[in-house]
């Protein structure tokens, strides 16, 4: 019903009666104490709290598919499940690379990728539902065994008839003015912080605008002009017309951003051993040599 904005359109495509969904609906608010929608002549809108009920009961119904889905493959006979959180585009880049080479050397291992936020990336492997998460950041133990994968560039992404698309390069103070759009979901929060860290001073805060927004809308509305973006290489992939990446000056604060990927180190489950073994053979930046 929060897609719909409609009691009537809802019941009809559940299958039940209108005063019927309304009924469930006014139980569920009491057993919550709180007002899920806002109701007036026009339909109903999800209260703010409404926004994050529906928002976590998705992810909740994310995880109950996630086990149907393991019980199906066991009763499938495939041999081995391997789980990948990430909220990391597989539009581009190593990270597709490698899953691509692993599920072309391990075709009978049911893949399956886990989108969300880094809290739900973290619990997943704390749980065991996500076998192995790639996060934005520089490796931290608290979150889980660490493995620092490589660097990616940050990209600004913005009309390409924007004063700054011929830069071949673009540093933070060009961009101080810009209102930027993020996504409250996956890497969203992440770049919220960044932008805070590089564009706040006194009295003044970098202007964002937060959408629950995928990828391909955040490029679409750049490419209305509603604002520009903060990406890195791999998020990139194939753009839409009218539209330009331009990477962050190579000498700016964090214009070069970690990923690492994570595991429980107790879970023994074989594909993700594969894989991870995978991505410490081919897939690690190498070290910076030590100055002699």
């Amino acid at each position: 019903m929060a897609e719909h904005r409609s009691l009537r359109r809802a019941a009809k495509v559940i299958g039940i009666s209108e005063s019927a969904l309304s009924h469930r609906l006014r139980a569920l608010e009491d057993v919550l104490t709180v007002a899920l929608f806002h109701r007036s002549s026009e339909g109903v809108e999800p209260t703010q709290a409404g926004l994050v009920f529906f928002e976590q009961a998705r992810e909740a119904l994310r995880v109950l598919d996630l086990a149907v889905a393991n019980a199906g493959a066991t009763s499938r006979g495939v041999a081995g499940r391997l789980t990948l959180g990430l909220y990391t585009s597989l539009s581009t880049g190593r990270l597709r690379d490698a899953l691509a080479a692993y599920t072309e050397r391990h075709p009978e291992v049911d893949l399956h990728i886990v989108e969300g936020d880094r809290s739900r990336m973290v619990e997943g492997i704390s749980s065991r539902a996500i076998d192995i998460a790639v996060l934005l950041g520089a490796p931290d133990e608290m979150l889980g065994e660490p493995l620092l994968l490589w660097h990616e560039r940050l990209h600004i992404i913005l009309m390409a008839d924007h004063p700054l698309a011929e830069r071949s390069e673009i540093a933070w103070p060009d961009v101080e003015s810009e209102t930027f759009l993020v996504s409250a979901r996956g890497a969203g929060p992440e770049a919220v912080r960044l932008l805070a860290a590089q564009l706040a001073g006194p009295g003044r805060e970098p202007l964002t605008r937060s959408h629950l927004i995928s990828r391909e809308t955040a490029l679409s509305m750049v490419g209305m002009g509603l604002g520009i973006a903060l990406m890195i290489e791999s998020d990139l992939g194939r753009l839409p017309e009218g539209v330009l990446a331009v990477p962050l000056a190579s000498e700016a604060d964090d214009a070069l951003v970690p990923l690492t990927a994570y595991r429980d180190p107790g879970n023994d489950n074989p594909p993700l051993r594969r894989f991870w073994s995978l991505l410490k053979s081919g897939y690690v930046e190498p070290s910076p040599s030590p100055e002699g």
